[in-house]
């Protein structure tokens, strides 16, 4: 035999040894080639930087579900709560930006945050690329049931009457919530007490323990309707077809947050800014699919959320806008964590 039929021979030996270790550890040979195929290949993670059961969680976990079907991968939900968002965006930031962790933020930790805790390890504008915004969210001023007042007016004339007696719960400094309720209280000319929370403050606001919480509509609609908490106001200049009887911050007072500046929310995808170009297309088609679809748009609203389902571009503008006004208000209200 020459020397070239040696080496074809050994060469189909070589391969049939390792088909047969495949076999004998359960790996097929085309399951074992699909980390070098195309995008997507292997499960992809959703980084969430808030804990399980709050508005962005139960975004994530509706579109997750439906990405994965679309995609043919599973893709799972991180929960990195903490520090109003900055723990997960500082893990989502310094992942490889390989197309397979994925950061689902909210506007608090891409616009607040950053300008609040000196400390913060990312950079929003230069650490992450846009994908896709999915929604905007009001939030609703919810309140204890055993509270002395039902509505934005009675409250403040009971905390003009009880300075600095009324409390709330936030998701911690430097979270939208803190933010916005600090930035009413002073227009309103009244103090409140903040209480940060690492978890969800919901059910101590129905308990009592404390007295208010700004609550995104995803959560506080079906507590309110049940009865669990009030609704003090609505963020915004509109009321929620899911809550008619629960008024506008606005319809009290006209400055107090004009187009939901201050009060409303985004829900949006972003990726590490080494993710390429090509990935985040895919992804775009993907998410702005599932958010046109009827299934999802019904839910949302019911929820008293606006569906969007923008362009990568789109959302990067919208990022900017919001981190340059978010970082004048902080600064006005001189807000810092050292």
């Amino acid at each position: 035999m020459d020397r070239r039929s040696v080496i074809k021979v050994l060469t189909a030996t070589t391969q049939v040894a390792g088909l047969n270790c495949l076999s004998s550890l359960g790996i097929s040979p085309a399951s074992a080639q699909t980390n070098t195929g195309p995008y997507p290949n292997r499960p992809i993670k959703f980084i969430v930087p808030f804990p399980a059961g709050i508005s962005p969680d139960v975004i994530a976990r509706l579109i997750s579900d439906r990405l994965s079907q679309s995609l043919g991968q599973p893709v799972i939900v991180d929960n990195r709560p903490g520090a109003g968002g900055m723990i997960g965006a500082e893990a989502a930031a310094i992942t490889p930006g390989d197309g397979y962790n994925i950061f689902f933020a909210v506007k608090s930790v891409m616009a607040i945050a950053p300008h609040v805790y000196s400390t913060a390890k990312y950079n929003p504008l230069r650490d992450f690329k846009s994908v896709c915004q999915i929604l905007t969210v009001p939030h609703v001023i919810t309140a204890a049931p055993n509270v002395p007042y039902n509505n934005l007016k009675e409250l403040v004339e009971y905390a003009k009457k009880n300075p600095g007696k009324i409390d709330y719960a936030s998701l911690g400094v430097g979270s939208q919530p803190h933010i916005a309720m600090e930035a009413w209280a002073q227009k309103l000319g009244i103090k409140l007490t903040h209480i940060p929370y690492k978890s969800n403050p919901a059910a101590d606001v129905m308990s009592g323990v404390v007295s208010l919480s700004l609550e995104a509509s995803t959560t506080a609609i079906p507590s309110i309707k049940a009865g669990k908490i009030k609704g003090i106001a609505i963020s915004g200049n509109s009321r929620i077809d899911s809550l008619p009887d629960v008024p506008t911050v606005t319809e009290f007072g006209s400055t107090l947050d004009v187009n939901g500046n201050i009060g409303n929310s985004w829900h949006g995808i972003f990726a590490p800014v080494s993710t390429p170009d090509s990935v985040i297309t895919r992804l775009n088609t993907e998410i702005v699919k599932i958010v046109k679809t009827p299934e999802v748009q019904e839910r949302m609203r019911s929820l008293g959320l606006t569906p969007t389902g923008t362009s990568a571009t789109a959302l990067a503008s919208a990022m900017a806008t919001d981190y340059a006004f978010w970082g004048q208000l902080i600064r006005d209200l001189d807000i810092k964590v050292e």
